[in-house]
């Protein structure tokens, strides 16, 4: 990112705008707008919410989060029933997470995704059934893993051998089983900022590509795990296509390799992979071109077969 000769701080595209208070429809609310000056939300005036809830103040609106949830929803569902197959959606906790987040969300069908034992309390206490959390984090404590074993989360992303190996000692010890999901590194590089990347080889997150079938091998070794797939994250703010293109290739391929090495009776006793990831952008600032829904979902689905 170069910066202006005139400003070194700020990035070069930075540029101020012609009206400090427009509110540019691509990054606020459809409901903001301006009432004599006053920025108003949902129908609500800025100056009773600070003088309601004092500031700072984080402020969302219900009826745009519902109907967004709703919208990516039914995206989602009509790019899988294209391909023959269905699609869950996933909240992701990390972007805001209160009771009433996990209410709303719960209630227009999303599932919710966690990464911390905070998070999946907060999730808990917002009424979500344990079956639909998602339970992320590249560095999961014994006591946040156990927590999740107890409760019954859908879904364990592992993310390294040491958590296979302290699922394996707390499936064992509470007598339960669970499904966890492989998380892997597609080595693809996002078009996003370099922090916001996250499928590099050298990543701290997950397992190379090349790792992957020894690590399937292990959770397949443990009575208390039940292996469903893997899942892939290569960054977040991403406003093209290409990169979710080519990661879900390499990992249909990884799967087709899996399925070759994991067969009972001629058959393949491979789950079908699962959570191709988000890190679609989302508009922040009125110059970030708009993510064109449609083209993003074929993107993302075009590969349902490995390559050959």
């Amino acid at each position: 990112m170069s910066a202006s000769p005139a400003r070194p701080f700020a990035p070069t595209w930075l540029a101020v705008p012609e009206d400090a208070n427009a509110l540019a429809p691509q990054v606020w609310p459809a409901s903001a707008a301006r009432d004599a000056g006053e920025l108003v939300l949902g129908g609500v005036g800025a100056r009773d919410l600070a003088a309601t809830f004092g500031t700072p103040l984080y402020v969302l609106d219900e009826d745009e989060v519902r109907a967004r949830a709703r919208r990516t929803r039914a995206a989602f569902e009509r790019a899988a029933a294209a391909h023959g197959t269905r699609a869950r959606v996933y909240y992701a906790g990390k972007a805001f997470l209160s009771t009433e987040v996990v209410r709303w969300v719960l209630d227009e069908g999303l599932n919710v995704d966690v990464c911390s034992g905070g998070e999946l309390a907060v999730a808990l206490a917002g009424g979500a059934a344990p079956a639909r959390l998602g339970f992320h984090g590249n560095n999961k404590s014994v006591a946040e893993l156990t927590r999740a074993v107890q409760v019954g989360v859908g879904t364990i992303i592992v993310d390294s051998l040491d958590e296979i190996d302290r699922l394996a000692a707390i499936t064992a010890r509470e007598g339960a089983v669970r499904s966890v999901l492989l998380r892997v590194n597609s080595g693809v590089h996002a078009e996003t900022h370099a922090f916001l990347a996250t499928a590099h080889e050298d990543q701290k997150f997950g397992f190379a590509l090349s790792e992957a079938p020894a690590a399937v091998a292990r959770i397949r070794e443990v009575p208390g795990l039940r292996f469903l797939g893997l899942h892939c994250h290569i960054g977040s703010q991403i406003f093209g296509v290409a990169g979710f293109a080519e990661s879900a290739a390499r990992v249909m391929d990884l799967h087709a390799e899996l399925r070759g090495r994991h067969r009972r009776g001629g058959r393949p006793r491979m789950p079908h992979p699962r959570h191709p990831g988000p890190g679609a952008g989302l508009r922040t600032r009125p110059r970030d071109r708009r993510h064109r829904g449609r083209h993003s979902l074929r993107g993302r689905h075009h590969q349902a077969r490995p390559r050959r």
